[in-house]
């Protein structure tokens, strides 16, 4: 009697733990459903893309739009990563386009002339040397 009871306390807190989640689907788009948001995000290290205090809204090529929970409700839920995953709120998270490919992979695409003038001149100032 006491194993059964027992056991099922361990597997009711695995349950628990694997509802917990390092993100939140606020939207789901046109082309990707819910199972394969949450699959291929499961599945990617998000390291260095957390905020302190605040959430990092992705957004995906279809529309679906999942945010990365904050440091300080991650460790509400008793997720606990490196300190060097989290990023201070005051930092830009240049936007990009994110999508999935047929191998179930998050993509992650930016575009190249972000800091365009930024390159410019350094390459200048490289060539003028």
């Amino acid at each position: 009697m006491q194993k059964t009871i027992l056991s099922s306390f361990f597997i009711m807190l695995s349950l628990i733990a694997l509802t917990q989640s390092n993100f939140e689907i606020k939207k789901i788009g046109d082309q990707y459903s819910t199972e394969q948001i949450t699959s291929v995000f499961n599945s990617v290290d998000f390291c260095g893309s957390y905020f302190e205090t605040k959430r990092n809204l992705i957004t995906l090529n279809d529309g679906s739009e999942i945010e990365l929970k904050s440091k300080s409700e991650l460790d509400a839920i008793g997720i606990i990563l490196e300190t060097n995953c989290f990023l201070n709120d005051s930092v830009v998270y240049h936007s990009a386009t994110w999508s999935i490919n047929d191998s179930n992979m998050l993509m992650k695409g930016s575009k190249s002339d972000i800091n365009y003038t930024e390159k410019k001149m350094r390459v200048s100032n490289i060539i003028g040397q």
